[in-house]
């Protein structure tokens, strides 16, 4: 009697078994799958996002290609293209596509305006196109408009631009006869610790430049005097 029970529960187990996996079996064949698109998916945007990588260094190759051969109407035209879309090379296709407007077509506004767009986007590459524009910019700028365009730079983290903002204000200061101003900043620099050993250098230069201004001037001053 006890081997009937016994098999009894047995096929009752089975039973309970079976309705149990007809209930979960769509899902488990539903995991399975989504888990093989999954992998298919992944491995077919890895592909795509390869090819992306491919073609885009493919069109920067043809840009630069153009540009070494003077061609700079091409030149153009494949920079730009790559400058304005979501290319990896996009901010360093705008630093070229600076040089072709500038060195290659002579059209500083559209090398500025280059800049400019690469200068939004994110990256050292983007703060180095802001200090290009800047120097394009300099001699139509006031020293607060300088200043004030650098903001991004002089108030980051990095040192390796700052210094050359400070520099690049300290001379339009020289340049419009602020010379208590680019004192200021020529001494900040040339005091600095993180400023590069070249950075430093110039600055002392324009010190001592502007120390020989002081004595021109002291000396002017006493022979108005003595006159």
């Amino acid at each position: 009697m006890s081997d009937i029970f016994e098999e009894v529960d047995e096929a009752l187990a089975q039973d309970k078994s079976l309705q149990i996996w007809r209930v979960v079996r769509p899902f488990v064949y539903g995991g399975v799958a989504v888990l093989v698109i999954g992998v298919g998916a992944w491995e077919f945007m890895k592909w795509q996002g390869d090819q992306s990588q491919n073609n885009e260094a493919t069109a920067f190759y043809a840009a630069q290609t153009a540009l070494e051969a003077n061609d700079y109407v091409a030149a153009e035209a494949l920079f730009s293209e790559i400058a304005n879309s979501n290319s990896a090379y996009a901010t360093l296709a705008g630093h070229y596509l600076a040089q072709v407007e500038l060195s290659g077509l002579g059209d500083r506004a559209a090398a500025i305006e280059a800049l400019d767009s690469a200068a939004g986007q994110d990256g050292p590459m983007a703060d180095i196109a802001l200090m290009k524009s800047a120097y394009l910019q300099a001699n139509a700028l006031s020293v607060e408009e300088l200043e004030t365009m650098l903001a991004p730079i002089l108030d980051s983290d990095g040192m390796t631009l700052v210094y050359l903002a400070e520099e690049l204000i300290a001379s339009r200061a020289y340049q419009l006869g602020d010379l208590a101003e680019a004192r200021r900043r020529f001494e900040m620099i040339s005091f600095s610790l993180d400023a590069s050993d070249g950075v430093k250098q110039r600055a002392q230069q324009a010190l001592a430049a502007l120390d020989t201004l002081a004595q021109l001037d002291g000396t002017n001053q006493t022979n108005g005097v003595t006159q």
